[in-house]
């Protein structure tokens, strides 16, 4: 269970990166879905297999919130100091013409 956790958690940190929130409907429904399959081939008790489901579709739209966070902050540190970009634009305001 611990490798199909760990790729639904992947799954939905790259997920963030290209789609918007509802692509984890049906990625979440199918990781479950997968969850479930692997769980009942191996003979697994219902209970087991209904939380390890759960916990699949979970893991999803957990990695999709840390692939959001990422991508903000690398957005963030992109951007210009925002301290720099406004004095930069106060100055232009202010700026004198010169007399002719």
């Amino acid at each position: 269970m611990v490798p199909v956790a760990i790729f639904s958690f992947l799954v939905g940190a790259v997920l963030a990166w290209r789609f918007r929130v509802w692509i984890l409907v049906p990625v979440s429904l199918l990781a479950a879905m997968a969850a479930t399959l692997l769980a009942l081939s191996h003979g697994e008790a219902f209970a087991s297999t209904m939380s390890q489901a759960f916990l699949a579709g979970a893991l999803t739209q957990v990695g999709y919130g840390f692939g959001l966070v990422g991508r903000h902050v690398l957005a963030a540190l992109r951007m210009p100091s925002a301290s720099r970009s406004r004095t930069a634009a106060i100055a232009l305001l202010y700026r004198q013409r010169p007399s002719r």
